[in-house]
C-alpha cells in the first residue's frame, strides 16, 4: 500500500544520476503523479526499498527528458514491461519494467484507464472514450502493440481475470452504472451483475470471491456500496458513504483497504463487516490514493 498526500519526507529524496551509478526498479513502489488535465505532464517516482530512497522522475531521467504526457491513471507490469496508461493523452508508454528504459507506445485508445494481461501475448485495456461515454474494453497484442479487438462498455474501470473471464467494473464514465459485465476472452458479454452506483474499484481475494467498490452518485453519493461476488452473484454489500475509493487487497488477499470520508477503512474478507480505520501517521494532507 503506497499513500498520496501531503509532502512530510519520510524518506530520502534523490534525483537518480545514470551517469554515475545504474539503477535498477524492480525492488521497490512504482508511485504515479497523474499531473495537471490540461498543460503540464504527469511523472514517476520510485521508492527503492533497499536502499530506502525516493527518486524522482525517474522515466523522464531515464530516457533523456521525455515526458509520459497528461493524467497519467495507472502503471501496471505485464511479463518484462511496464504499461504506463495515459488517459488524457490517449496511449499507453511500454517500458522496460526493470531499466525504465521506452520501448513502445500503443495508441488506438481513447481515455484510456487500466491494463490487465489475458495471456503471454494478449492483454485488454478500459476506456471512457473522447466523450466519457463511449467506453470501450479493447484488446491488445502485446507483440505487436496494436489494438485487435472492441467491444461497447459504460464507462469501464478496473477488471479482474477469473475462471478464464473478465470481470469488468461499469462506472458508466460521466453517467452511471450499477453492474459488474462479465465477458468471456473475445470480449463478448456474457452476464450482468448488479452491484452498487458507478461501479469503479475490484479485487479479487484468497477464496477466489470478488469484492467490488461503487462509488456512489456524482451529485450526493447516494448508492456508494462495498459487495462481494461469489459464483457470479453480489451478496454481503455494505452501504457506504462519503464518496469511498481506492479499493485495495493486501499481499495475503485477506484484508481489503478503501479511503471513506479521508479515512482509510478495513475489512476482513472472511468476517465481511467494516472493522475499523487504519490510523496511519504523519499524513498531513488529504489521502488521494493507497
Amino acid at each position: 500500500m503506497f499513500l498520496s498526500c501531503g509532502d512530510d519526507e519520510m524518506i530520502t529524496t534523490i534525483n537518480p544520476d545514470p551517469m554515475t551509478e545504474e539503477q535498477t526498479y524492480e525492488n521497490g513502489v512504482l508511485i504515479v503523479n497523474e499531473g495537471p488535465f490540461s498543460g503540464g505532464s504527469a511523472s514517476l517516482d520510485f521508492h527503492d526499498i533497499g536502499k530506502d530512497t525516493l527518486l524522482r522522475n525517474v522515466y523522464s531521467t531515464v530516457n533523456d527528458g521525455q515526458v509520459i504526457g497528461s493524467i497519467l491513471q495507472s502503471v501496471t507490469v505485464i511479463g518484462d514491461n511496464a504499461y504506463l496508461v495515459v488517459n488524457n493523452s490517449a496511449k499507453i508508454e511500454v517500458v522496460d519494467a526493470i531499466t525504465m528504459d521506452y520501448k513502445n507506445t500503443i495508441t488506438g485508445v481513447f481515455g484510456p484507464r487500466y491494463i490487465v494481461a489475458l495471456n503471454n501475448n494478449e492483454a485488454v485495456v478500459s476506456e471512457w472514450g473522447l466523450d466519457g461515454l463511449s467506453g470501450q474494453l479493447k484488446k491488445i497484442n502485446l507483440s505487436t502493440m496494436t489494438v485487435t479487438d472492441s467491444v461497447s462498455v459504460s464507462g469501464p474501470e478496473q477488471m479482474v481475470i477469473s475462471d478464464d473471464k473478465i470481470f469488468v467494473a461499469n462506472s458508466g464514465g460521466f453517467g452511471e452504472s450499477n453492474v459488474v459485465s462479465v465477458h468471456g476472452f473475445d470480449l463478448v458479454q456474457e452476464i450482468e451483475i448488479p452491484v452498487g452506483k458507478r461501479t469503479i474499484d475490484m479485487v479479487q481475494d484468497i477464496n477466489n470471491d470478488i469484492w467490488v467498490l461503487s462509488g456512489g452518485s456524482y451529485t450526493d453519493g447516494d448508492g456508494a456500496s462495498l459487495c462481494q461476488i461469489k459464483n457470479n452473484i453480489s451478496e454481503n454489500c455494505m452501504t457506504l458513504v462519503g464518496f469511498p475509493s481506492d479499493l485495495i487487497i493486501d499481499a495475503n488477499g485477506a484484508n481489503l483497504y478503501y479511503v471513506e470520508n479521508g479515512e482509510i477503512k478495513t475489512v476482513n474478507v472472511n468476517s465481511p463487516t467494516i472493522s475499523g480505520v487504519v490510523l496511519v501517521p504523519n499524513i498531513t494532507g488529504t489521502i488521494y490514493g493507497l
